[in-house]
This record gives C-alpha cells, structure tokens and sequence, in this order.
C-alpha cells in the first residue's frame, strides 16, 4: 500500500503494544514486557527509520541499533517536516509515544498493533492510543498466542491498512 501524500514515505506504520482499551504505558513505561513482541519489533523495524517522541527516546535509554532514529521535540522539526526529510525511504515506523501517535495516525498507512488480553498491571494506564476506526481500518492479518508456558497472558499481532475511500462519481 503506497502513501498518495506526497511528502511522506512510502508507508508509514505505527507499532504499539496495546491493552483491551488502547492502554499504552504508565510513568514513561510499557505495561507489559513480552519477549515475543520484542522480537516482533525488531523483526519489523530493523533496517528502518523509527521516529519517536522524546520521552519515548529516554525511556529506551539508547538509539536503537540498526535503525535510523530521529527523535521529535517541541522545539525541533515538526512530524510534517521529518516525514518530508523520509519520503524517499519505503517503510518508516512511529514508535511512540502516545502524543505522537495522535500526531501521525491521521497520516498512517499501515498500524502494527500487539494486542494483550490481560489485566492491567497495578496502578493502570497514563497513555493510551488513538482509537482504531474500523471505518478507517481494516485487520489484514492477525497472529495469535494463547497463554501457557512461553506466555504469561494472551495476546495478538494484527496489521491494520487504512481503507482505500470511496470515490463519489461526477456530477
């Protein structure tokens, strides 16, 4: 699915680990550490450019290897304007945080979403991430885990494409 805008990259994807209502993290963290998603990431973003929010970038701690990574700021370039400087590239991935994602999910053509089924961990959720409009996205493939020995708890990997709309005839 290639991008029509013509100032951003061929597709641009938002990755997230999301719990049952779009719960993101608490206090700059992830909710849930599952070595299986780990691999997910880094199996879908290697090679790539990741772009990300500040705090994001803290929390990891480093840049990640393997990857271009630009990292957005109030006082830096805009989203728009990163997405220009990468249009030339076939995949980018928005990494986080939650202010990010509401920034760029209007512009995204493909959501790699980990779904967990499985409670929150003591204290909730602070983020959480934009709605996923199934007017606006269509589940085109899906990997199921079911809880046991490997995994602590349920969960999914679901690609998302945004719908192609729907052309009114002229007039």
């Amino acid at each position: 699915m290639k991008s029509e805008h013509p100032s951003k990259p061929g597709i641009l994807s938002l990755i997230a680990v999301l719990g049952p209502s779009g719960e993101l993290g608490v206090r700059n963290g992830l909710l849930w550490h599952i070595s299986e998603d780990l691999k997910h990431f880094k199996s879908l973003t290697m090679g790539h450019t990741v772009i990300m929010g500040r705090r994001t970038f803290e929390s990891l701690g480093k840049q990640l290897p393997g990857r271009t990574n630009i990292v957005l700021s109030r006082s830096g370039k805009k989203l728009e304007e990163i997405l220009e400087d990468v249009k030339d590239q076939p995949e980018v991935f928005i990494i986080g945080g939650a202010q990010v994602y509401r920034q760029a999910i209007h512009l995204a053509d493909r959501l790699y979403i980990t779904h967990v089924q499985a409670p929150l961990p003591s204290g909730g959720a602070d983020v959480f991430f934009p709605p996923i409009d199934p007017r606006q996205w269509q589940e085109v493939s899906r990997q199921d885990f079911v809880r046991g020995a490997a995994f602590p708890y349920p969960f999914s990997f679901v690609t998302y494409e945004r719908r192609k709309t729907q052309q009114q005839p002229p007039v």
